[in-house]
């Protein structure tokens, strides 16, 4: 979800400037955090990124992504730890990745290098409402919705299917959903959208994040004006570590500007592989998956998975610290952007997918 931010401020921030000076004003305004993060080299640089949901009524992140970028090939590796992903916490044992922020964010990065061995060079946390003002400087957002939908937790309603244009508000519960339905005419009733909620909840973000950071890509060359009020709308919302500086941002905006987000070759979206296994003290939660784990984590420079409880044994089998006897399935590295559907028998034809969704 959240790398439409970034890929935004990196955008508006190269539309709005012609001079170094007018970047360091901008960045001076974002919240500062002292974290202690990995010194970064002349190679590929780590971002991690955070969403922050105020209406939450504890510290947990709701969205982890893990940015790589690589100056040199001008590509970016963007991938997404599932919040439910069950790891090892440095300090306080075995838990959902997203309690790691209940300790703050060096806890979180202390996590990324302890489970994974991915070393974290820089900081950045986004709170939600920022989706809601940057989708209404832009205007709207098109999102295909494939089924009449609603999530009454998150507050989400779209009763027509199809094509729809996305207001700041509608965008905002939209990418907060986990408990999403659709509707079945044929049963008359509201059926659950999701085979795995936190998975394609992932997968229905990625999807908008492409259209968000194409348009504001786009309109922020087109309009200095609301390229400024982006970057600014942005910024209110966000917390970077105390030592990103002005080259830092620039790496950013050499590598996403100029370049067209749905371009998989230069910038890839993924999630983590993970499964559906044991719960864990009545949680349900998931594990990671082999092989595409361990080569998912190389890929973002870590070391391997370690002593992650989370990492299924030889065969499939849940390892030591997992309860109950349910297999941990292999599942593949994530590559698409749409969400899988469950329910389809009952739900029927989906609506007609159509430009510009």
């Amino acid at each position: 979800m959240l790398i439409a931010l970034v890929i935004t401020s990196a955008a508006t921030t190269a539309a709005v400037v012609a001079v170094n000076y007018i970047i360091n004003v901008k960045l001076a305004t974002a919240k500062r955090v002292r974290v202690h993060t990995a010194i970064a080299t002349s190679g590929p640089v780590n971002f991690l990124v955070l969403g922050a949901d105020e209406a939450a009524e504890d510290d947990l992140s709701d969205t982890m992504w893990v940015i790589r970028v690589d100056p040199a090939r001008r590509t970016a590796l963007v991938v997404s730890f599932p919040r439910d992903l069950w790891v090892n916490i440095p300090g306080h044992g075995e838990a959902k990745i997203n309690a790691s922020n209940n300790g703050g964010p060096q806890l979180v990065i202390d996590t990324m290098k302890a489970d994974f061995g991915i070393p974290i060079n820089h900081y950045v946390q986004v709170d939600y409402p920022a989706f809601k003002d940057v989708v209404n400087a832009i205007g709207t957002v098109p999102v295909y919705i494939p089924y009449p939908a609603r999530d009454d937790i998150a507050g989400f309603y779209s009763p027509i299917a199809g094509c729809k244009q996305f207001t700041g508000y509608d965008a905002l519960q939209y990418v907060r959903s986990r408990t999403l339905s659709y509707y079945s005419p044929t049963q008359g009733t509201w059926l659950s959208a999701d085979a795995v909620p936190d998975i394609d909840r992932i997968a229905r973000q990625q999807d908008f994040v492409r259209q968000l950071g194409t348009l504001a890509l786009a309109k922020s060359r087109d309009n200095p004006l609301t390229a400024n009020e982006i970057a600014d709308r942005v910024l209110e919302h966000l917390t970077v570590d105390s030592g990103l500086s002005r080259d830092d941002v620039l790496t950013l905006v050499d590598t996403f500007v100029g370049i067209n987000p749905n371009d998989t070759h230069h910038v890839r979206f993924q999630t983590m592989p993970s499964a559906e296994g044991p719960n864990q003290n009545g949680q349900s939660v998931l594990y990671l998956s082999d092989p595409g784990a361990s080569a998912m984590v190389a890929s973002l420079g870590g070391t391997g998975i370690g002593a992650n409880p989370s990492a299924p044994s030889p065969g499939g089998a849940p390892t030591a610290g997992a309860t109950g006897s349910t297999t941990v399935t292999t599942a593949p590295p994530s590559a698409a952007v749409h969400a899988s559907i469950s329910n389809t028998a009952a739900l029927g034809p989906p609506a007609p997918r159509a430009a510009p969704c």
